[in-house]
């Protein structure tokens, strides 16, 4: 039996990309392009395509193309920390600022649209039993990558 949080995925990024369809075609960037700026927007702390490819689970050799192209376009910039220059790091260039903000209105649309009806107790309960998701196949991947 597949799980019913798989079987439901695919509609949950079908939706994420129906939000995002106006914004793309507005600007002519590809859904990868637009969770890139997303992604280092939202996580500035992780800011090299090793970190982008790593946690939304993408082939680093699509990411890498889809930096290469926001560069192009003056969306971002590399730059190596002094000391260290194998790391490549990025950085969101001034350009990028409208793709953000409107990115983080339709996220903020999103999760609206997901959550509508649910009560504040319901949407913790939520986050727990996805954190217990989580944690389970955290340790299903670490036993089967030791095996």
């Amino acid at each position: 039996m597949i799980p019913p949080i798989l079987a439901r995925s695919r509609g949950l990024r079908r939706l994420y990309g129906l939000l995002f369809a106006p914004l793309l075609e507005e600007y002519g960037l590809t859904q990868l392009e637009a969770d890139i700026l997303m992604f280092l927007a939202n996580n500035p702390q992780w800011d090299t395509a090793r970190d982008i490819a790593e946690f939304r689970h993408l082939a680093k050799s699509h990411v890498s193309a889809g930096i290469e192209r926001l560069a192009a376009r003056g969306y971002l910039e590399r730059f190596t920390l002094p000391g260290n220059r194998k790391v490549i790091h990025l950085r969101l260039l001034p350009p990028s600022g409208p793709v953000v903000e409107r990115g983080r209105e339709l996220q903020d649309e999103y999760g609206r649209l997901l959550l509508d009806g649910l009560t504040e107790k319901e949407i913790a309960l939520l986050q727990r039993l996805l954190d217990r998701i989580a944690e389970n196949t955290d340790r299903a991947i670490a036993l089967r990558e030791r095996n």
